[in-house]
């Protein structure tokens, strides 16, 4: 499996206590949205976090993979 590091911005200023809805990614707030940045492992994962931000209410402005390629996963046995 594969790591990406994927950028997410949302409508609004987000609280710190919404920061542990989603472990792992870092918050960057400006001009009415918050950047949420962070390593997803697996399309699962993505998925996993796409549906918190559903879930939360919030308005997802945009979603984007911000490396040039997937990198390994740390720990996994790369094949090849």
């Amino acid at each position: 499996m594969a790591v990406r590091t994927y950028r997410l911005i949302v409508e609004g200023e987000l609280g710190d206590q919404l920061e542990s809805s989603f472990d792992g990614m870092t918050f960057t707030h400006g001009e009415g949205t918050t950047t949420l940045t962070g390593d997803v492992r697996d399309q699962a994962e993505l998925q996993g976090v796409l549906q918190r931000v559903s879930a939360l209410g919030l308005i997802l402005l945009e979603a984007r993979a911000i490396d040039d390629r997937a990198r390994p996963r740390p720990g996994a046995e790369s094949t090849g």
